[in-house]
């Protein structure tokens, strides 16, 4: 959802200087990596779609930007915490059309960081067993997984 923001904000702001502050620290890195970078393709259509975009659009830049990085979910007094908390909700919203199938964002998700069943779960708003059928569709993960009783053992 950070990355379609900040291709978004790139290109409603391509002709005029502008700072981005974000709480992600990969964004903020691929952002101020990414002039005249060259990509290799990745098998993630739609993150590859987005970032040769983010590639082109600080290429040929005319205007200057400045990349800040904050961090996440921290309960400190400020205006850019404030902001950065609004400014995740729309994040969210940029994503909305791709996020009409949550289930579908949840495999791409699991795919790309191989999380447990937890991340899932709460990420996505899964229930547990959404969140179990996704991690168990994974042929990686498969190897790893530990046989799951939600009853119990009796010692």
């Amino acid at each position: 959802a950070e990355l379609a923001a900040i291709v978004r904000a790139f290109e409603t702001f391509k002709d005029q200087p502008f700072n981005l502050v974000t709480d992600s620290a990969y964004v903020a890195g691929v952002a101020m990596r990414a002039e005249h970078a060259f990509l290799k393709e990745e098998s993630n259509r739609n993150l590859y779609n987005l970032l040769s975009k983010l590639v082109y659009l600080i290429s040929h830049r005319k205007q200057r930007f400045h990349v800040m990085h904050v961090r996440s979910h921290t309960d400190l007094p400020g205006a850019i915490v404030e902001v950065n908390r609004r400014a995740d909700v729309l994040a969210m919203q940029a994503q909305l059309p791709s996020r009409l199938d949550v289930f579908k964002q949840a495999k791409l998700s699991h795919q790309f960081y191989h999380q447990n069943v937890l991340a899932p779960a709460r990420m996505f708003h899964l229930t547990r067993e959404q969140a179990k059928a996704v991690v168990g569709s994974c042929s990686q993960c498969q190897s790893y997984q530990v046989p799951f009783s939600d009853r119990g053992v009796n010692p």
